[in-house]
């Protein structure tokens, strides 16, 4: 359990060379990070890859498109 209470379950999965791929229901602050140092690890690196319905896809780092209207509406904005 984090400091700041319970979370959903989170679902964790290892992959190769000390990476894990990890699904989470809520993004509290720094989540991740503080849950992997409760377990005794050090995150080096975060990379997400989803948000809802929403996928990084090809996105490279730095670079924005706009939003499809049924992506929008997904988001409930």
């Amino acid at each position: 359990m984090l400091e700041d209470g319970m979370t959903y379950p989170a679902r964790i999965t290892r992959l190769k060379g000390g990476d894990y791929s990890i699904t989470i229901h809520e993004g509290r602050k720094h989540q991740v990070r503080r849950m992997f140092e409760a377990m005794g690890f050090t995150v080096k690196s975060l990379k997400r890859i989803r948000m809802g319905t929403l996928q990084l896809g090809t996105l490279t780092a730095g670079k924005v498109r706009e939003l499809r209207r049924d992506e929008v509406e997904a988001l409930g904005a």
